[in-house]
């Protein structure tokens, strides 16, 4: 389920980058076992967060970028390596919205509701 709730989320993120390509804005819900957060995009790098719900009365995020090269590996296998920079990190109270400006085009976003996520694996 964890993996396949992250490709969902990949892809979701891919298609809202095209679409803001386009110039449209973009609401993204993330609904899991009662904890609820929303992500809205625009084309001007502003996104807006809000913590729906949280049993911890809050949500932790996590924005990063990720940066990823492939060279040939041991035996002749291609070998991917990431690096990864988190850019900001910030709490919300259930119920609040935080709105940040100036993103970097194709930032990811982790969120969890008991602790600090761990990026990339946002915690899992």
């Amino acid at each position: 389920m964890k993996t396949s709730l992250r490709s969902v989320l990949s892809f979701s993120a891919a298609a809202a980058l095209a679409l803001l390509a386009s110039g449209c804005a973009i609401h993204v819900t993330h609904t899991e076992g009662g904890n609820s957060s929303k992500l809205s995009m625009n084309a001007a790098g502003t996104a807006s967060f809000q913590c729906v719900a949280s049993p911890s009365g809050e949500c932790h995020y996590a924005l990063y970028t990720s940066r990823c090269s492939t060279a040939a590996g041991e035996g002749g296998q291609p070998a991917t390596t990431c690096t990864h920079q988190v850019i900001h990190q910030f709490t919300v109270a259930a119920g609040q919205t935080q709105e940040l400006r100036d993103l970097p085009q194709g930032f990811k976003q982790c969120m969890k509701t008991s602790q600090k996520p761990q990026v990339p694996s946002c915690g899992n």
